[in-house]
């Protein structure tokens, strides 16, 4: 199909536009009808939540045989599709990829490849196109509540070698030429320096042009050297390049800067539209609006499909925008299926390449991320010689949270108690202390998840107080103390004087088991 296929107005913003499809409601037959209907009605693609991968693909492809122009796929994927897809391969995060693999190491580089290969050729099979993915963030602040371990680390460098890999093995060539995915490098110009989640609230980003020319933009400007397809605009303010708008809606940002300045001629997506950063202060109609306005060609998971789409064909009607601005965004939208061979082949004949293999690689750099911060390691081993008493904490009130780790350290450990501490569940201070002074070494776990809207990457003061608590009896009691942190590293600083803190950087169960194994002795950093 050639790219000038686009005629109607309606049908190019239509292309512009990428709600939300929930995979595990596609069995459902009300809300499968309303999706069919967006579909018929020319929607450019999805961002996919959700779903199995026994069920989803062929759900995917059946929207694919709907479509009048093919549909673009996407979802965040940057822990590899198990993420998303329950039975695919569940990959470890970014900051825990960073603390698995040494970069001048060979065998290190291949274990990555062969990572990003599993995560490239699994995802594709699934039918998804674009893998919102790396992270590009430099995470420069400890306070940041929604970047954190998403981040590959606090050093451009760092974070520009690893998205150089992820992005040239994402994007790896066929035979034909074609993609097999897309990588999107997120989130522009920078959200690694805030203490807000713009998920709620509009982060400001206040460093000077001179401190984000040498911190945040270097990343995404070797992105575009490494000719990523897809770069994200983040909700934020950043005064130093616009005092006035958010970046969504900035021009200076997003055309001036990004694709002027930095020269990306890719494709360029809000991040998603329905985050109180925009919507707490601007309707839905002119969040679109204004989002195209500033040059993105894909407005990203807007509150409603159609008000996104009618609100930019009456934008064109009133003057506001022009229809060669629509259909700029649409040639490129097409441009980017037909890189991926979308208009020359099915979705029908791909086969699902979730393996073995893949799991395998999956569990050895999840064995390879765990990582001593301080104190001393002459603690480890663990003595088995001894009560071992291990204190959870659930920052979430997740139910089984932990539990890998639990069962590991039960089974490495013959004399073992361990004891699950959340806001709503919790114990008694004389039973922590009697429980203390009864065992001979101290294991505190920390889980504290990075997720939308929460506010915060630490633990609540509850149990960061029951954290030292157990600390300060245990340092009375001469016990030794090993606290680790299965999410953000940064909590740990806090517990300085334990004897040995640990950082697993993602609570996968591969990574818990591996933080178990690592006190008994079976493996070495």
């Amino acid at each position: 199909m050639p790219l000038m296929s686009v005629h109607s107005l309606r049908e190019a913003a239509a292309q512009l536009v990428m709600p939300r499809l929930e995979g595990r409601r596609l069995h459902d037959h009300d809300y499968h009808a309303q999706v069919e209907e967006l579909v018929r009605e020319g929607i450019g693609g999805f961002i996919l939540f959700g779903g199995d991968i026994e069920t989803t693909p062929h759900q995917l492809r059946d929207l694919q045989s709907l479509a009048g122009i093919p549909l673009l796929i996407s979802s965040d994927i940057e822990r590899g599709l198990g993420q998303q897809l329950s039975g695919a391969t569940r990959f470890p995060g970014q900051r825990a990829v960073a603390s698995a693999i040494h970069i001048r190491w060979k065998k290190d580089r291949a274990l990555l490849n062969g990572m990003l290969d599993g995560v490239r050729t699994e995802t594709r099979a699934a039918g998804i196109h674009v893998v919102f993915s790396p992270v590009m963030d430099v995470n420069s602040n400890p306070d940041n509540p929604i970047i954190c371990t998403r981040a590959f680390g606090e050093e451009p460098e760092v974070v520009e070698w690893f998205g150089s890999r992820y992005i040239s093995r994402l994007q790896k060539p066929r035979q034909d030429g074609m993609f097999d995915v897309l990588a999107c490098a997120k989130h522009f110009p920078g959200h690694g320096d805030t203490d807000q989640d713009s998920h709620s609230v509009l982060p400001v980003i206040t460093g000077d042009k001179a401190r984000l020319n040498r911190i945040e933009l270097p990343p995404f400007r070797q992105a575009v050297k490494d000719g990523v397809a897809m770069v994200m605009i983040a909700h934020l303010l950043v005064p130093a390049f616009d005092p006035e708008k958010p970046t969504t809606f900035s021009k200076k940002i997003v055309t001036a800067l990004l694709r002027e300045g930095i020269a990306f001629d890719g494709l360029i997506t809000s991040d998603a539209l329905d985050m109180g950063a925009l919507t707490s202060e601007y309707s839905h109609e002119e969040i679109a609006i204004r989002a195209v306005e500033a040059g993105i060609d894909i407005l990203l998971h807007p509150s409603d499909a159609r008000i996104a789409i009618n609100a930019l064909v009456s934008a064109v009607t009133e003057g506001r925008l022009t229809e060669e601005r629509i259909q700029e965004s649409a040639q490129r939208i097409l441009k980017a299926k037909t890189m991926l061979g979308l208009f020359k082949e099915g979705e029908g004949s791909r086969k699902q390449e979730a393996s073995e293999k893949h799991r395998l690689i999956a569990r050895d750099v999840a064995r390879k991320a765990v990582r001593i911060l301080g104190g001393d390691k002459q603690c480890l081993p663990l003595n088995d010689d001894g009560k071992v008493a291990c204190f959870l904490l659930d920052d979430d009130g997740e139910e089984g949270i932990g539990s890998t780790f639990m069962e590991a350290m039960g089974k490495y450990f013959n004399a073992f108690s361990g004891i699950v501490l959340n806001p709503s569940t919790m114990n008694s201070s004389p039973m922590i202390a009697d429980t203390v002074r009864s065992a001979k070494t101290i294991v505190v776990a920390i889980f504290s998840k990075i997720s939308a809207t929460k506010g915060r990457s630490g633990i609540s003061s509850t149990l960061n107080e029951v954290g030292h608590a157990i600390l300060k009896t245990a340092r009375e009691a001469g016990k030794s103390s090993v606290f680790l942190s299965f999410d953000s590293p940064y909590m740990l600083e806090t517990f300085r004087g334990a004897s040995l803190r640990i950082a697993a950087y993602d609570r996968m169960d591969e990574i818990q088991t591996a933080a178990a194994e690592l006190l008994s002795g079976r493996i070495d950093e």
